[in-house]
């Protein structure tokens, strides 16, 4: 291949990470996170009313369900993602679904793993855009 190919080439590559890059900043935006105190293992209340509860043993290594009450129906998107301070988690955001008795619900959560053995977790709670973090440990 001669040399003009290839740095044609290495200047499309590079083309195309600033687009994506670009893309990711405009799509990518996360609400900012209003921090609350919250033990969800016990359940609590979050500052607009919503009731969170998690159910089974809150591990790395075993699933584990998410329930909220006191959500209006059409809020539209009620999820949960994790992370630690300070670490990245990759992508791992879980959608709840509006169950028959009105609480929103995802089971079969699974913590990412840290490499480095932590258990100290960042829940954030989106409700309709609006989201809440609480710290806790996890098992």
């Amino acid at each position: 291949m001669s040399t003009r190919k290839l740095f044609t080439i290495g200047i499309a590559l590079l083309v195309f990470a600033a687009i994506k890059l670009i893309l990711l900043d405009i799509f990518w935006q996360q609400s900012a996170a209003e921090q609350t105190a919250c033990d969800v293992r016990q359940g609590c209340t979050l500052p607009n009313g919503a009731y969170v509860k998690f159910s089974g043993t809150v591990s790395a290594k075993t699933p584990f369900s998410v329930e909220l009450r006191n959500v209006a129906a059409e809020v539209g998107e009620v999820s949960v993602s994790f992370a630690m301070k300070d670490m990245d988690m990759g992508f791992n955001r879980y959608p709840l679904q509006r169950s028959t008795d009105g609480a929103w619900q995802a089971d079969h959560i699974r913590l990412p793993l840290c490499v480095a053995g932590r258990r100290d977790y960042l829940a954030d709670i989106n409700i309709g855009g609006q989201v809440f973090q609480t710290a806790f440990s996890a098992e």
